[in-house]
Protein backbone atom coordinates (compact mmCIF):
# COMPACT_ATOMS: atom_id res chain seq x y z
CA UNK A 1 0.00 0.00 0.00
CA UNK A 2 2.78 2.41 0.94
CA UNK A 3 4.63 1.47 -2.24
CA UNK A 4 1.54 2.28 -4.33
CA UNK A 5 1.13 5.70 -2.65
CA UNK A 6 4.80 6.42 -3.22
CA UNK A 7 4.46 5.54 -6.92
CA UNK A 8 1.43 7.81 -7.37
CA UNK A 9 3.17 10.69 -5.58
CA UNK A 10 6.26 10.25 -7.71
CA UNK A 11 4.23 10.33 -10.96
CA UNK A 12 2.40 13.49 -9.85
CA UNK A 13 5.69 15.17 -8.98
CA UNK A 14 7.18 14.30 -12.38
CA UNK A 15 4.10 15.62 -14.23
CA UNK A 16 4.17 18.86 -12.24
CA UNK A 17 7.89 19.31 -12.93
CA UNK A 18 7.42 18.81 -16.66
CA UNK A 19 4.50 21.25 -16.83
CA UNK A 20 6.54 23.91 -15.00
CA UNK A 21 8.87 24.28 -17.97
CA UNK A 22 7.74 26.89 -20.52
CA UNK A 23 6.70 25.79 -23.98
CA UNK A 24 9.54 26.21 -26.45
CA UNK A 25 9.61 26.12 -30.22
CA UNK A 26 12.03 24.26 -32.52
CA UNK A 27 14.71 26.91 -31.91
CA UNK A 28 14.45 26.50 -28.16
CA UNK A 29 12.79 29.90 -27.64
CA UNK A 30 9.86 30.38 -25.32
CA UNK A 31 6.67 30.36 -27.36
CA UNK A 32 4.29 31.19 -24.52
CA UNK A 33 2.67 34.63 -24.81
CA UNK A 34 3.48 36.77 -21.76
CA UNK A 35 1.49 39.77 -22.98
CA UNK A 36 -1.03 39.72 -20.15
CA UNK A 37 1.65 39.20 -17.49
CA UNK A 38 4.26 41.77 -18.50
CA UNK A 39 2.81 43.88 -21.32
CA UNK A 40 1.64 47.39 -20.37
CA UNK A 41 -0.47 49.65 -22.58
CA UNK A 42 -0.56 53.42 -22.03
CA UNK A 43 -2.22 56.36 -23.76
CA UNK A 44 -0.17 59.53 -24.21
CA UNK A 45 -1.83 62.91 -24.82
CA UNK A 46 0.25 65.93 -25.90
CA UNK A 47 -2.02 68.25 -23.88
CA UNK A 48 -5.34 68.29 -22.05
CA UNK A 49 -7.07 71.17 -23.84
CA UNK A 50 -7.74 71.48 -27.56
CA UNK A 51 -9.43 74.20 -29.56
CA UNK A 52 -12.20 73.57 -32.06
CA UNK A 53 -11.06 72.03 -35.36
CA UNK A 54 -7.61 71.31 -33.90
CA UNK A 55 -6.15 67.84 -34.65
CA UNK A 56 -6.41 65.58 -31.59
CA UNK A 57 -3.57 63.07 -31.72
CA UNK A 58 -2.93 60.36 -29.15
CA UNK A 59 -0.15 57.79 -28.99
CA UNK A 60 -0.89 54.27 -27.78
CA UNK A 61 2.27 52.60 -26.42
CA UNK A 62 2.80 48.89 -25.79
CA UNK A 63 5.77 48.23 -23.48
CA UNK A 64 7.41 44.99 -22.39
CA UNK A 65 8.15 45.32 -18.67
CA UNK A 66 9.28 41.74 -18.08
CA UNK A 67 12.27 39.55 -18.87
CA UNK A 68 10.65 37.30 -21.46
CA UNK A 69 10.28 38.44 -25.08
CA UNK A 70 6.77 39.40 -26.18
CA UNK A 71 5.43 38.32 -29.56
CA UNK A 72 2.69 40.42 -31.07
CA UNK A 73 0.99 40.07 -34.42
CA UNK A 74 -0.51 43.43 -35.40
CA UNK A 75 -2.56 43.87 -38.54
CA UNK A 76 -0.10 44.63 -41.33
CA UNK A 77 -2.26 46.84 -43.54
CA UNK A 78 -2.51 50.49 -42.50
CA UNK A 79 -6.30 50.46 -42.71
CA UNK A 80 -6.41 47.42 -40.41
CA UNK A 81 -4.15 48.80 -37.67
CA UNK A 82 -7.23 50.31 -36.01
CA UNK A 83 -8.31 46.70 -35.36
CA UNK A 84 -5.17 45.99 -33.34
CA UNK A 85 -5.34 49.39 -31.61
CA UNK A 86 -8.87 50.24 -30.57
CA UNK A 87 -10.00 53.25 -28.59
CA UNK A 88 -13.15 53.85 -26.56
CA UNK A 89 -14.05 57.47 -25.77
CA UNK A 90 -16.57 58.37 -23.06
CA UNK A 91 -17.93 61.79 -22.18
CA UNK A 92 -18.08 63.28 -18.69
CA UNK A 93 -21.46 61.58 -18.11
CA UNK A 94 -20.01 58.13 -18.82
CA UNK A 95 -21.70 57.74 -22.21
CA UNK A 96 -19.71 56.11 -25.00
CA UNK A 97 -19.11 58.45 -27.93
CA UNK A 98 -20.23 56.90 -31.22
CA UNK A 99 -17.62 56.58 -33.91
CA UNK A 100 -18.18 58.30 -37.22
CA UNK A 101 -19.04 56.01 -40.11
CA UNK A 102 -16.29 54.90 -42.44
CA UNK A 103 -12.56 54.57 -42.03
CA UNK A 104 -10.42 57.72 -41.83
CA UNK A 105 -8.74 58.82 -45.02
CA UNK A 106 -5.16 57.67 -45.27
CA UNK A 107 -2.31 59.81 -46.54
CA UNK A 108 -0.55 57.53 -49.08
CA UNK A 109 2.87 58.99 -48.25
CA UNK A 110 2.29 58.44 -44.54
CA UNK A 111 1.00 54.92 -45.18
CA UNK A 112 4.11 54.02 -47.15
CA UNK A 113 6.40 55.54 -44.51
CA UNK A 114 4.69 53.81 -41.56
CA UNK A 115 4.10 50.44 -43.18
CA UNK A 116 5.52 47.63 -41.06
CA UNK A 117 8.09 45.92 -43.27
CA UNK A 118 11.41 44.14 -42.94
CA UNK A 119 14.62 45.02 -44.81
CA UNK A 120 13.52 43.01 -47.84
CA UNK A 121 10.23 44.91 -48.10
CA UNK A 122 7.91 42.11 -46.98
CA UNK A 123 5.12 42.83 -44.53
CA UNK A 124 6.12 41.92 -40.98
CA UNK A 125 3.59 39.58 -39.42
CA UNK A 126 5.33 39.19 -36.08
CA UNK A 127 6.97 41.79 -33.86
CA UNK A 128 9.18 40.77 -30.93
CA UNK A 129 9.50 43.14 -28.01
CA UNK A 130 12.38 42.58 -25.61
CA UNK A 131 12.70 44.08 -22.13
CA UNK A 132 11.67 47.77 -22.04
CA UNK A 133 11.09 47.89 -25.80
CA UNK A 134 7.94 49.62 -27.05
CA UNK A 135 5.58 49.48 -30.00
CA UNK A 136 3.62 52.68 -30.68
CA UNK A 137 0.68 53.75 -32.80
CA UNK A 138 -0.51 57.32 -33.38
CA UNK A 139 -4.28 57.77 -33.71
CA UNK A 140 -6.19 60.87 -34.82
CA UNK A 141 -9.28 60.93 -32.61
CA UNK A 142 -10.85 63.85 -34.46
CA UNK A 143 -10.99 61.65 -37.58
CA UNK A 144 -12.82 58.90 -35.69
CA UNK A 145 -15.20 60.88 -33.47
CA UNK A 146 -17.14 64.13 -33.41
CA UNK A 147 -16.60 66.09 -30.20
CA UNK A 148 -18.70 68.86 -28.69
CA UNK A 149 -16.95 71.98 -27.38
CA UNK A 150 -17.08 72.53 -23.65
CA UNK A 151 -17.22 68.82 -22.74
CA UNK A 152 -14.66 66.56 -21.09
CA UNK A 153 -13.76 63.24 -22.76
CA UNK A 154 -12.02 60.19 -21.27
CA UNK A 155 -9.91 57.78 -23.36
CA UNK A 156 -9.42 54.04 -22.87
CA UNK A 157 -7.25 52.08 -25.31
CA UNK A 158 -7.37 48.36 -26.07
CA UNK A 159 -4.53 46.48 -27.75
CA UNK A 160 -5.13 43.13 -29.43
CA UNK A 161 -1.79 41.23 -29.72
CA UNK A 162 -3.13 38.79 -32.35
CA UNK A 163 -6.58 39.90 -33.42
CA UNK A 164 -6.68 37.72 -36.53
CA UNK A 165 -6.50 34.50 -34.47
CA UNK A 166 -7.59 35.56 -30.96
CA UNK A 167 -10.12 38.36 -31.29
CA UNK A 168 -11.15 38.03 -27.63
CA UNK A 169 -7.61 38.51 -26.24
CA UNK A 170 -6.76 42.13 -25.48
CA UNK A 171 -4.91 44.31 -22.96
CA UNK A 172 -6.56 47.47 -21.67
CA UNK A 173 -4.61 50.67 -21.07
CA UNK A 174 -3.54 51.32 -17.49
CA UNK A 175 -4.29 55.03 -17.69
CA UNK A 176 -7.45 56.79 -18.86
CA UNK A 177 -6.46 60.37 -19.71
CA UNK A 178 -9.02 63.05 -20.49
CA UNK A 179 -9.16 66.19 -22.58
CA UNK A 180 -11.55 69.06 -23.24
CA UNK A 181 -12.55 70.97 -26.34
CA UNK A 182 -12.41 74.72 -25.87
CA UNK A 183 -15.09 76.79 -27.54
CA UNK A 184 -13.95 79.39 -30.01
CA UNK A 185 -14.32 82.70 -28.29
CA UNK A 186 -15.38 85.92 -29.87
CA UNK A 187 -12.35 88.02 -30.64
CA UNK A 188 -12.74 91.04 -28.43
CA UNK A 189 -9.43 92.65 -29.27
CA UNK A 190 -9.90 95.16 -32.04
CA UNK A 191 -7.86 93.96 -35.04
CA UNK A 192 -5.29 96.27 -36.49
CA UNK A 193 -5.50 99.06 -33.94
CA UNK A 194 -3.38 101.86 -35.42
CA UNK A 195 -0.65 103.61 -33.47
CA UNK A 196 -2.49 106.87 -33.17
CA UNK A 197 -0.95 110.20 -32.26
CA UNK A 198 -2.60 111.35 -28.99
CA UNK A 199 -1.92 115.01 -29.82
CA UNK A 200 -3.62 114.95 -33.22
CA UNK A 201 -6.31 112.34 -32.57
CA UNK A 202 -7.15 113.25 -28.97
CA UNK A 203 -7.29 109.73 -27.52
CA UNK A 204 -9.91 108.95 -24.90
CA UNK A 205 -9.22 106.72 -21.82
CA UNK A 206 -10.97 103.75 -23.47
CA UNK A 207 -8.75 104.07 -26.55
CA UNK A 208 -5.63 104.22 -24.39
CA UNK A 209 -6.61 100.90 -22.74
CA UNK A 210 -7.10 99.35 -26.19
CA UNK A 211 -3.60 100.45 -27.17
CA UNK A 212 -2.16 99.33 -23.82
CA UNK A 213 -3.60 95.79 -23.87
CA UNK A 214 -3.27 95.38 -27.63
CA UNK A 215 0.45 96.08 -27.31
CA UNK A 216 0.79 93.55 -24.46
CA UNK A 217 -1.03 90.89 -26.46
CA UNK A 218 1.44 91.40 -29.31
CA UNK A 219 4.40 91.43 -26.92
CA UNK A 220 5.23 95.05 -27.78
CA UNK A 221 6.23 96.17 -24.29
CA UNK A 222 7.81 99.40 -25.50
CA UNK A 223 4.44 100.58 -26.79
CA UNK A 224 2.68 99.15 -23.73
CA UNK A 225 4.89 101.14 -21.33
CA UNK A 226 4.20 104.30 -23.34
CA UNK A 227 0.69 104.45 -21.80
CA UNK A 228 1.76 103.95 -18.16
CA UNK A 229 2.68 106.67 -15.67
CA UNK A 230 5.21 104.58 -13.72
CA UNK A 231 5.84 106.83 -10.66
CA UNK A 232 2.19 106.30 -9.66
CA UNK A 233 1.52 102.91 -11.28
CA UNK A 234 4.28 101.26 -9.23
CA UNK A 235 2.23 102.02 -6.09
CA UNK A 236 -0.25 99.32 -7.20
CA UNK A 237 2.39 96.63 -6.59
CA UNK A 238 3.32 96.18 -2.93
CA UNK A 239 6.47 94.29 -3.90
CA UNK A 240 7.97 97.45 -5.44
CA UNK A 241 6.03 100.30 -3.82
CA UNK A 242 7.84 100.26 -0.47
CA UNK A 243 11.31 100.11 -2.04
CA UNK A 244 10.40 102.91 -4.43
CA UNK A 245 9.03 105.18 -1.69
CA UNK A 246 11.97 104.54 0.66
CA UNK A 247 14.69 104.91 -1.96
CA UNK A 248 16.82 107.94 -2.71
CA UNK A 249 16.02 109.98 -5.79
CA UNK A 250 18.93 108.49 -7.71
CA UNK A 251 17.74 104.93 -7.01
CA UNK A 252 14.14 105.37 -8.15
CA UNK A 253 14.95 104.93 -11.86
CA UNK A 254 16.75 101.68 -11.07
CA UNK A 255 13.70 100.34 -9.17
CA UNK A 256 11.35 101.36 -12.00
CA UNK A 257 13.57 99.51 -14.47
CA UNK A 258 13.32 96.38 -12.30
CA UNK A 259 9.55 96.91 -12.18
CA UNK A 260 9.35 97.07 -15.99
CA UNK A 261 11.28 93.79 -16.27
CA UNK A 262 8.87 92.24 -13.79
CA UNK A 263 5.87 93.25 -15.92
CA UNK A 264 7.35 91.63 -19.04
CA UNK A 265 7.56 88.26 -17.25
CA UNK A 266 3.76 87.84 -17.26
CA UNK A 267 3.67 86.51 -13.71
CA UNK A 268 -0.14 86.82 -13.69
CA UNK A 269 -0.45 84.81 -16.92
CA UNK A 270 -0.36 85.39 -20.66
CA UNK A 271 -3.09 87.72 -21.93
CA UNK A 272 -5.60 85.82 -24.09
CA UNK A 273 -8.37 88.37 -24.61
CA UNK A 274 -10.03 91.37 -23.04
CA UNK A 275 -13.27 93.32 -23.20
CA UNK A 276 -13.93 96.83 -21.94
CA UNK A 277 -16.95 96.76 -19.63
CA UNK A 278 -17.37 100.44 -18.92
CA UNK A 279 -15.82 103.88 -18.51
CA UNK A 280 -16.42 106.19 -15.55
CA UNK A 281 -15.34 109.81 -15.86
CA UNK A 282 -14.50 111.16 -12.39
CA UNK A 283 -13.58 114.64 -13.64
CA UNK A 284 -11.83 116.19 -16.60
CA UNK A 285 -8.41 114.84 -15.60
CA UNK A 286 -9.36 111.50 -13.98
CA UNK A 287 -11.22 108.45 -15.36
CA UNK A 288 -11.69 104.77 -14.53
CA UNK A 289 -12.01 101.96 -17.06
CA UNK A 290 -13.36 98.49 -16.14
CA UNK A 291 -12.03 95.61 -18.24
CA UNK A 292 -12.79 91.86 -18.34
CA UNK A 293 -9.48 90.01 -18.74
CA UNK A 294 -8.64 86.37 -19.39
CA UNK A 295 -5.10 85.15 -18.87
CA UNK A 296 -3.59 81.69 -19.11
CA UNK A 297 -1.36 80.25 -16.40
CA UNK A 298 0.16 76.82 -17.15
CA UNK A 299 -2.53 76.31 -19.82
CA UNK A 300 -5.28 77.04 -17.27
CA UNK A 301 -7.53 80.05 -18.02
CA UNK A 302 -7.98 82.58 -15.21
CA UNK A 303 -10.48 85.45 -15.46
CA UNK A 304 -10.02 88.85 -13.86
CA UNK A 305 -11.72 92.19 -13.69
CA UNK A 306 -9.28 95.08 -13.96
CA UNK A 307 -10.09 98.61 -12.86
CA UNK A 308 -7.66 101.04 -14.46
CA UNK A 309 -7.39 104.58 -13.16
CA UNK A 310 -6.18 107.02 -15.80
CA UNK A 311 -5.12 110.61 -15.32
CA UNK A 312 -3.94 113.34 -17.59
CA UNK A 313 -0.17 113.62 -17.34
CA UNK A 314 1.37 116.89 -18.52
CA UNK A 315 4.23 116.54 -20.99
CA UNK A 316 6.05 118.85 -23.37
CA UNK A 317 3.49 118.41 -26.15
CA UNK A 318 0.42 118.61 -23.91
CA UNK A 319 -1.53 116.47 -21.44
CA UNK A 320 -2.14 112.78 -22.20
CA UNK A 321 -4.22 110.04 -20.61
CA UNK A 322 -2.00 107.46 -18.92
CA UNK A 323 -2.59 104.56 -16.53
CA UNK A 324 -1.85 105.66 -12.97
CA UNK A 325 -3.09 102.67 -10.95
CA UNK A 326 -4.61 99.21 -11.24
CA UNK A 327 -6.95 97.10 -9.10
CA UNK A 328 -7.32 93.44 -10.14
CA UNK A 329 -10.10 91.09 -8.99
CA UNK A 330 -10.48 87.41 -9.78
CA UNK A 331 -13.79 86.68 -11.52
CA UNK A 332 -15.71 83.48 -10.84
Amino acid sequence: MNLRLFGISFLLLVCHSLSSYPHRDARGEVSENYMRQQGIVNVELPKMQFSENEPIKIEVTVRNTGNEALRIFPATQSNELYKSFQVIVRDEDGRTVTRTEGEPKQDPVRVRRNRIQNHVGDDVKEIILHTNETFKKEIRLDQLYEFEPGKKYFITAYFYPNISEYSDHFVRSENHPYFTIEEQRKQWVLPGVPHQDPVVDGLEPEEVIHLLLGAEKKGNWKLNFKWIHFPEYVQSYDRFAKDYNDSEEGEKDFILEEFRRFLTQNRSGVLQYYKILGVEKIHSNLSKVRVAIERQINKVPVRYEYIYTLKRVPEEDGSFWKVASLIAKVRK
